[in-house]
């Protein structure tokens, strides 16, 4: 009986050392987790959210639209704009700036003139320099029975030459070229050079249009003329 007794104190004594010790362990604090939702990711403020298909058409769309409008405003503006410019003209010869006075006068239009020294091509036309003078003044006596204007040159390098004149225009020097070799029976050269020249120069001061500026061209024969025709803008 004693022994019984002993073995229940015991047996107490064990159960209240286990209960002490189950309730002095600390209780391990869960954490809740939090998890976004699947169908969403998340940025950092330095990123830019992905754009999708559907925008990113409408984003095209929009660019498109928006550059058709500027497309049609430009457009419009080209369409309404018109080319204009003060013409510069500049002649030689003074009948063909009595022609150029009597259209500008007739179209109404405000010009100042004033006369320039400039640089214009001339054609010489010659015979080349003979063995001595006296056969150069043959030549010329020669070709004055045939009605050829001509003189001798006695100085510089072109000395014994003999000239037949100046012309202002290749083509004019060409076709007295053909016409006094076959007439004269002698060889002809033409020789191009620039020569300083007085001009007659005249400034329209008004602006013209390309419509009004091909009227006034056409009044003028400029297959006859000697003239240089700018088109400055205004």
């Amino acid at each position: 009986m004693k022994w019984l007794f002993l073995f229940f104190v015991l047996l107490n004594a064990a159960f209240l050392s286990w209960h002490s010790f189950v309730q002095d362990k600390p209780k391990q604090i869960k954490e809740s987790i939090y998890g976004p939702p699947v169908s969403e990711k998340i940025h950092l403020l330095s990123e830019s959210p992905a754009v999708t298909a559907d925008d990113y058409n409408a984003g095209v769309a929009s660019n498109e639209s928006l550059e058709d409008a500027l497309n049609k405003v430009i457009d419009e503006v080209v369409v309404d704009e018109v080319a204009l410019f003060c013409p510069r003209i500049e002649v030689e010869r003074q009948d063909d700036k009595v022609q150029i006075i009597k259209v500008l006068t007739d179209f109404g239009w405000r010009y100042v003139e004033k006369e320039v020294t400039g640089k214009r091509p001339k054609f010489w036309l010659y015979i080349s320099a003979p063995e001595t003078p006296a056969i150069a003044g043959g030549i010329v006596k020669e070709l004055a029975s045939k009605s050829i204007e001509s003189f001798v040159i006695n100085r510089g390098e072109m000395k014994n030459r003999i000239s037949l004149g100046l012309y202002s225009s290749k083509e004019r020097a060409e076709q007295a070229q053909i016409r006094i070799q076959k007439r004269s029976g002698y060889s002809v050269n033409v020789y191009e050079h620039l020569r300083s020249v007085p001009l007659q120069q005249i400034d329209i001061e008004q602006a013209v249009d390309e419509k009004d500026w091909e009227q006034f061209v056409s009044k003028l024969d400029l297959a006859k003329m000697m003239i240089n025709l700018e088109k400055n803008l205004c």
